[in-house]
């Protein structure tokens, strides 16, 4: 079989790609053109410097220092205690990895005129115990958690509260960005149905200005038009348990 045709294009286009768009809220609905924007260089720069931001705002001494330290007090200790957990527990993934590492991959040994058949097997052989060592791995790190959650619920409020304020500042920090990032991805990307040329908006302020529902559709309909990127706007940490996450 032949390679598929291929089109001759402008370098600068290569890579990027579009579709029209229906966005609709409460029965009205307008139509637009979004496309991928290739560098996302300005989307991580602006994203970066509100996280910086954000940061700032929990300097020891501000409000919303003292505010965070507040409300983590006012939590429930479980969900306190899970905060800890979501920073210790790629550290416990890590350690387990070294200590149930998967085995060498097998290879083929022709010196010994090792048949196919042969070599499939001890293929074979390797998947199963990369798969037992993984089920395994995937236990151990549980028991670590159950054994650390256990702990740290045994401890005194004041002292929970000051382990889990780093990693609830941080959710902060991370959400700030993935907002930002989002906002001025949809900034570029979006365009006028009837002009694929003429951005949509004029400015940041109108992306920011958006109904939720509105953006939510936008976003989702750019990362559908990048699926194997992975990164078709940078992600928050949808895990962890903030009230104002992104997605």
């Amino acid at each position: 079989m032949g390679e598929p045709d291929a089109t001759r294009l402008d370098l600068r286009q290569i890579g990027v790609w579009g579709k029209q768009l229906r966005v609709a809220l409460g029965g009205r609905y307008e139509e637009v053109w979004m496309h991928t924007i290739g560098d996302r260089t300005e989307a991580l720069e602006r994203g970066h410097e509100a996280m910086q931001r954000k940061l700032l705002e929990f300097r020891p001494g501000s409000d919303r220092a003292e505010a965070i330290g507040e409300a983590l007090k006012l939590a429930p200790a479980a969900d306190v205690a899970e905060l800890v957990l979501g920073v210790e527990r790629p550290q416990m993934e890590a350690r387990v990895g070294r200590e149930l590492p998967d085995p060498v991959a097998p290879r083929q040994d022709r010196t010994a005129a090792e048949s196919n058949a042969d070599f499939s097997q001890r293929v074979a052989e390797h998947q199963r115990r990369c798969q037992e060592l993984s089920l395994e791995r995937t236990k151990r790190v549980e028991e670590m958690l159950g054994a650390r959650r256990r702990e740290l619920l045994k401890m005194p409020r004041e002292e929970l509260v000051e382990l889990a304020r780093p990693r609830r500042i941080d959710i902060e920090c991370w959400n700030a960005f993935a907002r930002t990032c989002d906002d001025w991805v949809l900034l570029r990307a979006v365009r006028r149905a009837e002009d694929h040329g003429q951005p949509y908006f004029d400015d940041i302020a109108e992306v920011q200005a958006l109904h939720p529902a509105v953006k939510d559709q936008l976003r989702r309909a750019y990362r559908e038009l990048e699926p194997a990127a992975g990164e078709a706007l940078p992600k928050s940490s949808a895990a962890c348990p903030s009230s104002d996450s992104t997605t």
